[in-house]
């Protein structure tokens, strides 16, 4: 048995407990993430795949289109991860037997083996409405949890109906592939259900189709799924009805167009052979209708349940923050005239040179995904996202890095200047917060623990939960609109600042752009189809804005003409806009960027403004100023730059607003 990973961190956060067996794929280990406290399985790729860009590059190409598909009972898939000794793949782990186990056990009753098919029958339909087969049906995919429900995994397989290869990179026995997966046919729904009712097969009978132990050899496998008849069922089983054992045999013809043609007929002819109903199958097992696999539950060993990770400094709870605002201020905390010239720095840098002020950890960094070459012009037009939401009655929260003593740290107001609450207080900066799409929490990014990394605020729990762990140096983080990923700004080592993106639970961190000089800021569009962001393009402290595709492809300059143009955008919730700031030293201003016609309207005059976001419903920006006596404050105005108002009155800097309703 392999143990080359058992006890290794892979990616400084991956921990190998223990190796579990040989898949189509490799070597499967059962992982725990250290950083979220939760069970992962982790398949090493063999060395012929990892060392193969081509492999991976297609790993990567399914793992894209399959991470936001959510299937119940489907272990979650999260793509294909290298450190420079290994690839491997991570996907949710489901802790309980497998197929496999009960194969091994008395053949089961046609009742027990109907509550498989039927899980499997759902998982399969809804992949191939979505135009995906699952191609690698086997019965270790097959897991059942501690209440009994079936769950499939093993989604790195998947491939789009009518493909003519398939994924296997792993000597593996290819005990339940369909006949034209041998020969390269086109491969179609029929194809799952071919492999499908080998399990039924096996489950009922406790024989492979040759009507007895499967073969060893690939070319005896080979020779019996193109050529052999199999046994009838109920030869082998005299209590499987005569029907069903004619069902299972159709659903085993060797030419696909010979099948059954979906999973829902399939599992309607079965149940109906069995003289039963598919509403009368339970959906999970149980002691009546499964015997044999429930008595494998009870004899499992199932591991302990993990708790969240939680960093050691917990906040407070709100209320008390709110009691403890008016307090005399510490010793350490130095005067607004120390700090002025500092956020004047930042302001005019686009906050990158934060960067240099800490010392990033070593990293190891997942390969990149390859980008197309940088182009001058934009010439399609995005499409443009529903209308815009409501605020609330008092205007929504406001959520911005306040400089407080010797540290940046988040603070939070309503709209309307009330209830302003400090939300963090610790000898560490903290900055560029955004609130989650459903406002229930708030990002930011922090180097509580050395370098800068994402942390997420829960306000209910009130608990603060790292994301990131030493993946570089984290700014300008922003969610895509369903809230599933993050992108950001991050610096690794030496490199240039570069766009990256994470799964919203922390997972998969990845670099999706490594761009031609320093990049700055970054942000998702409404409709989910664009990212904008501000590099720099050789002039010190200046930028210009560019839009590209999410996936990193596509690129497009949307600025020009403006100068000393700063680091930070926000997208109107129509898409049609972006806001910057720009203008000479000391003296920036807030603009409305066209993206269609690249045309710009100057929306503030005087001040020396910065980092403008629109409110949920478009109607009002709120934006950082030094108009009061070089004393940075919020202000907020309407849309087209009119009526102008003070929101946040402290001595020291308030700047970086982020606005939900």
């Amino acid at each position: 048995m392999s143990s080359e990973l058992v006890g290794q961190i892979l990616l400084n956060q991956y921990r190998v407990d223990e190796h579990i067996r040989s898949t189509p794929f490799g070597d499967l280990y059962r992982a725990t993430d250290t950083r979220n406290n939760k069970y992962l399985g982790l398949t090493q790729l063999p060395k012929s795949a990892s060392n193969n860009s081509e492999v991976i590059k297609e790993l990567e190409n399914i793992a894209g289109q399959l991470r936001n598909m959510t299937i119940p009972n489907v272990a979650a898939y999260h793509g294909v991860f290298q450190t420079p000794q290994h690839a491997f793949l991570l996907e949710d782990w489901i802790d309980g037997p497998t197929l496999r186990d009960v194969l091994n056990k008395n053949p089961v009753t046609v009742q027990e083996a109907l509550i498989f098919t039927k899980a499997l029958c759902n998982i399969l339909e809804s992949l191939h409405k979505r135009n995906f087969l699952y191609l690698n049906l086997i019965p270790e995919f097959v897991h059942v949890n501690q209440q009994g429900e079936i769950f499939l995994s093993g989604l790195m397989g998947c491939g789009l109906n009518g493909e003519k290869n398939f994924t296997t990179l792993n000597k593996f026995s290819h005990l339940h592939l369909a006949p034209e997966q041998f020969t390269g046919q086109a491969l179609s729904p029929a194809s799952d259900i071919y492999s499908l009712a080998i399990l039924i097969y096996q489950l009922t009978t406790g024989a492979w189709i040759n009507g007895k132990a499967a073969p060893k050899t690939s070319e005896a496998i080979r020779k019996a799924q193109l050529e052999n008849i199999p046994p009838a069922p109920i030869s082998l089983n005299p209590s499987i009805p005569d029907n069903f054992s004619r069902m299972t045999l159709w659903a085993l013809r060797k030419k696909p167009e010979d099948r059954l043609k979906t999973t829902t007929e399939l599992l309607s002819s079965l149940t109906l052979a069995a003289q039963t109903s598919v509403d009368a199958i339970p959906p999970q097992i149980t002691p009546q209708a499964g015997p044999v696999t429930w008595a494998l539950l009870n004899e499992w060993q199932f591991l302990p349940t993990l708790k969240p990770n939680l960093i050691a400094q917990d906040l407070p709870p709100l209320h008390d923050r709110l009691a403890n605002l008016d307090e005399p201020k510490s010793k350490k905390q130095i005067s607004r005239n120390r700090f002025v010239p500092i956020f004047l720095f930042l302001l005019i840098a686009g906050f990158a040179s934060l960067f240099w002020f800490v010392k990033p950890a070593p990293v190891i960094v997942p390969t990149p995904i390859q980008v197309t070459p940088f182009v001058a012009d934009f010439t399609a037009e995005p499409s443009i996202t529903p209308s815009p939401r409501p605020t609330l009655e008092n205007g929504g929260r406001i959520a911005y890095t306040c400089t407080r003593g010797d540290y940046n740290q988040i603070c939070m107001v309503n709209r309307d200047g009330t209830n302003p609450i400090q939300l963090t207080d610790m000898d560490a900066s903290n900055y560029y917060p955004i609130f989650t799409p459903d406002g229930a929490s708030l990002l930011f990014a922090s180097n509580r623990n050395g370098a800068f990394d994402l942390y997420l605020l829960q306000f209910s729990a009130k608990q603060l939960i790292q994301l990131t762990q030493n993946v570089g140096n984290v700014i300008s983080p922003d969610y895509s609109p369903d809230g599933r990923q993050i992108v950001f700004a991050n610096k690794v080592g030496e490199e240039k600042t570069a766009i990256w993106m994470v799964n919203a639970d922390g997972l998969n961190p990845r670099l999706v752009y490594a761009g031609v000089d320093e990049i700055v800021a970054v942000a998702w569009s409404p409709n989910g189809e664009k990212i904008a962001y501000a590099m720099s393009i050789g002039v010190p402290q200046e930028y210009e804005i560019f839009i590209m595709d999410t996936n990193g492809k596509n690129h497009a300059r949307v600025s020009e003409g403006l100068q000393g143009i700063g680091g930070s955008i926000d997208w109107a919730p129509d898409g049609r806009n972006l806001l910057i700031y720009a203008g000479p030293y000391n003296d920036k201003d807030i603009f409305k960027l066209d993206i269609n016609t690249l045309a710009v309207t100057q929306l503030t005059d005087g001040g020396n403004n910065a980092g403008g976001a629109y409110s949920p419903d478009g109607k009002y920006i709120v934006f950082n100023s030094l108009r009061n006596d070089d004393q940075a404050d919020l202000y907020i105005m309407r849309a087209d730059g009119t009526n102008q108002v003070q929101l946040t009155n402290n001595p020291e800097p308030d700047w970086g607003a982020s606005w939900i309703e």
